[in-house]
This record gives structure tokens, sequence and C-alpha cells, in this order.
């Protein structure tokens, strides 16, 4: 019995032009390997049939694929079918009453929540112009939410400095995914498989400290996830993560360059270390909605407002606390495959809209 889905060959991203959100099309080698999957792969791995043993097998592959390209121990792995989930299950199952949870003021909406939630003490660490996390404010009995990456303005912590201030270091990689590795301390790490071009709705939760961790939801059997996702998406989020291939930076550093010589626009970090896909940008003067909808009237898609709470286009507090004023802002995504004319297109479009 075979059982292994693989594409015959590995085909180039398509590129969407004009296409500078957050979310793309599959690549066509990850759309097949899912519609693959829900022909094979539809048993319940658990059970004794041979459809289920199949699906074991592909359950398998897949979770050493991904453990060997995130450079994780495959013993640590849970797969969630919640990623937003994650969040909470990585942080809560570390903290307790006793310990500080700390957390950074660029950090998610759902990890403030949380720490408003906590019944112990919390430090909110400033960051400055550059997205920078102040290490001095980490009180070292604590459980530290370190984001990698920020999912809006693509700054890169320097986590192997940080990760080792704190007792308890819960790992966001959501956003940087494989483009950027764990530091040599973490107890959890959370990854989206949409941060490599995988589909939505599944999410990796790494558990390092397995001695420490404690599964915060109610429960009659000792587990460590709900264990409830479709395994379809596992196998089509470990293919996308097979095929991945790191965007250019020298695209970044165009398009920053590029857009910074527009009048009235303001790139935001430029000179900090950053992920090669995700900046934001400042326009002086004009609502970001207004921006958002006059470039879609130019066949041109881009985001605005906060990564964490695009439905309503609110304000993002991540620009807010790194002192950049938050009306006008746009949060540009770059994809494989990008070219220089589709940079030139976004800042002919922006200077007609500006002028």
């Amino acid at each position: 019995m075979h059982a292994t889905i693989r594409a015959s060959s590995v085909h180039p991203v398509v590129r969407v032009t004009g296409n500078f959100t957050a979310e793309s099309p599959l690549a066509e080698v990850v759309r097949s390997a899912l519609l693959a999957a829900f022909d094979q792969g539809w048993a319940d791995p658990k059970k004794l049939s041979q459809s289920s043993a199949r699906a074991a097998i592909l359950h398998n592959q897949a979770l050493e694929n991904i453990a060997e390209h995130l450079q994780l121990p495959a013993d640590s792995i849970e797969v969630l079918g919640e990623p937003a989930l994650g969040h909470y299950l990585a942080i809560a199952g570390l903290l307790r009453d006793d310990l500080t949870f700390a957390y950074s003021a660029t950090d998610k909406g759902k990890i403030r929540a949380l720490a408003r939630s906590h019944r112990g003490a919390i430090a909110e660490l400033q960051v400055d112009e550059a997205g920078a996390i102040n290490s001095s404010q980490i009180p070292p009995g604590s459980v530290l939410s370190l984001q990698l990456a920020n999912g809006e303005t693509g700054v890169v912590q320097d986590s192997e400095a940080l990760a080792g201030l704190s007792q308890f270091v819960a790992i966001d990689a959501t956003s940087s995914g494989a483009r950027v590795h764990l530091p040599d301390h973490w107890d959890t790490a959370l990854f989206d498989a949409r941060s490599w071009h995988g589909p939505g709705g599944l999410a990796i939760l790494a558990i390092n400290n397995q001695s420490q961790y404690a599964y915060p939801l109610p429960r009659i059997a000792p587990i460590k996830s709900p264990g409830t996702y479709s395994l379809p998406l596992l196998i089509a989020a470990s293919v996308a993560l097979e095929n991945f291939t790191p965007e250019d930076p020298a695209m970044r550093e165009f398009a920053l360059s590029a857009l910074a010589a527009i009048p009235g626009v303001r790139v935001v970090a430029p000179e900090a270390p950053s992920l090669p896909n995700i900046f934001s940008i400042v326009v002086d003067g004009i609502n970001g909605e207004h921006l958002v909808r006059e470039l879609s009237a130019r066949a041109i898609d881009v985001d605005s407002g906060s990564a964490c709470s695009p439905a309503d286009l609110q304000p993002s507090h991540v620009l807010a606390a790194m002192g950049y004023p938050t009306d006008g802002h746009l949060l540009i995504t770059l994809k494989s495959g990008m070219t220089r004319d589709d940079i030139a297109a976004l800042t002919k479009a922006l200077i007609e809209i500006t002028s």
C-alpha cells in the first residue's frame, strides 16, 4: 500500500498581480495535495480499518515532515484546528498565578486579552521606534510571550537575547513561520500554516517543556491539545512547508526605497531587522480605509489597520506603541514571484492617489 501524497513536480507559485494582502491562493502543488488528501485521508487515523491505517501513515509522514522543516522535536508537536486558540494554549499552559505574565505592547490582541484575564502580576513591555522590546522590563520570574516577528511591521526581535531573561518563554512564530529559527531557550512555540503559504485553519503547537506544561482547558484524560483538526489540511500544510521558498529580501529593499521616495510616505522601522515579506507604511494626511479603496479601484489590494482585527480596520496598536501615527497606515505583504514591475505599479498608484 503506497500512501504518500506528493506532486509529480513542483510548480512555481502562481503570481497574482496587484495582491499585496496577507492572503493568497494555494499554490497548485498544495491544492493538488489537498484534493488528493480528501480522497485518501478522510478516515480516522486512530481506528483499525484499512482506510484508517492509510490515514495514519499520511498523518505520521506529515508530522515528520513538519518537524524536520521547522527543526522541532517530532514528539513535541500538537496539531490545532483553531490557530487563534493556540495563543491561549501556548501561554496558559505555562502560566500560574504566582508568575508574572510579560508581553510586548506590539503583541496580538488575543495575547493582550489574556493578560487582562491573568490573576497574577503582568508586565507590558514597551518598544522603541524600531519595534525592539525593552529587555530591562522583563521580570526574571515570568512567562514571556515572545513574538519572533511582527505581522504588521515585519520587525524581528533579538530572540536569543530576550529568551534567556524569563523563567518560561512562549514563542509566537505565527507570522515568521519557517523564516526565523527558534531561540535556544523556548518552552512552547506556535506556528500558523498560512505563514508558509499553507491552508488556513491549521496551526502547530510545539511543547518543548513537557514537564512544566499543563493543558489549561477542562479535561478528563491527560492531554496537551484538543486533538480535533482536519487531516487533509495537515497534509496540505506539510506539502506547502516542504515547497516553501522564502521571499527575496532584495525585493523588500527595492519596495522600501521606491515607496519612501513618494512625498508624504513614511516607512515604519526601515532599518530594523525584518522579515523579507512584510512591512508597513504611513501616508500623511489620507485615511487608511480611503487608501485601500482607491488602490482597490486600481486593481491593487493591500491591508490597513491592525493585523489582528482587520474586519473593522481598527487603528494599529503596533504603530501606536512604536510612536507612529495610525491613520494612513498600509500593511504590505510581498509574495514569492513578485517583480519590480509589481512594486512599480503600487508606487505609481500611490503617487496618483496622494498627488
